[in-house]
């Protein structure tokens, strides 16, 4: 196995060597779960998976379990949500097909967040359909005093109803029922987050999800995170990834916040993943 830094990137790494349709070794799960901490993105390319083993390699980084809104699980289990612009034959979407276009960390709205999520491509557009991801440590070392000191020792309030608000702006896919919405209501975590492995220390509050800065005036809360995402979003914190047919990424939801770029993307230009989300 070799581990080597995305080519002009600050950071996530390309594994080589390992084949994730086979059982791997407790070495080798080590080592794995070290360099996604050390990197915050792993990706794996031209792997050939089956829907078992997209989940046991999932099972590297920690428990898998089921997304939060049913309706577009993998046939064979709800352990994989599916994200696709295409249709079965009888015109019946095959998954959610503008998921994540927008900028959030994946389930920072439960409790428990996400650890890690991983997808597996099983087709990619020729053009489009990217993922892009932000470095939250590296946004949060260089964020100034003055914007630093309002979020030290505060807690941020996440909603997953806020993700529809976003969703109906922009006019893609709204997921959350009444019964979805339930089953998550506000809870709270650390604005900033310290990384149990390399005690590097990211921001935790996202666009998507994170509703308040608690401590705040609502005012102030508002415009404190509109500069801090101003700020996360710069060029020089993001990285942009190109998808391929068998690539695999996982990557650390404490560490980096993500977006797709699907709502522009022509159903003539085939775009399916399988998802799953491993426990925090």
């Amino acid at each position: 196995m070799e581990v080597q830094p995305l080519p002009g990137a600050s950071f996530g790494a390309e594994v080589t060597g390992v084949d994730l349709s086979r059982p791997l070794d407790a070495a080798t799960k080590a080592a794995l779960s070290q360099a996604l901490a050390e990197n915050y993105i792993l990706c794996f390319h031209g792997q050939d998976l089956g829907p078992n083993n997209v989940v046991d390699a999932s099972r590297v980084f920690g428990p898998v379990e089921p997304h939060v809104t049913p309706g577009y699980y993998h046939p064979d289990t709800d352990l994989l949500l599916v994200l696709s612009n295409q249709m079965d034959e009888t015109g019946k979407p095959l998954g959610i097909k503008d998921a994540g276009t927008f900028w959030h960390s994946d389930v920072s709205y439960r409790e428990r967040p996400a650890k890690a999520t991983m997808l597996y491509a099983i087709e990619a557009p020729d053009e489009g359909g990217d993922t892009l991801f932000c470095d939250m440590v590296a946004a949060l070392d260089a964020l100034s005093p003055e914007l630093r000191q309002k979020l030290e020792g505060r807690q941020a309030v996440h909603h997953y109803a806020q993700r529809d608000k976003i969703a109906a702006a922009q006019g893609t896919t709204k997921v959350v029922s009444g019964q979805t919405e339930d089953k998550t209501p506000p809870v709270h975590h650390p604005a900033l987050r310290t990384h149990p492995v390399t005690g590097r220390t990211s921001l935790y509050v996202n666009p998507a999800y994170t509703t308040e800065v608690e401590g705040l005036d609502p005012a102030d809360s508002k415009a404190t995170l509109a500069r801090i995402y101003d700020h996360c979003l710069e060029d020089r914190f993001r990285l942009r990834y190109k998808w391929r047919a068998g690539d695999v990424v996982v990557w650390e939801n404490m560490s980096v916040m993500h977006s797709a770029t699907t709502h522009d993307l022509p159903p003539d230009r085939g775009r399916t993943l399988w998802r799953t989300v491993i426990s925090g």
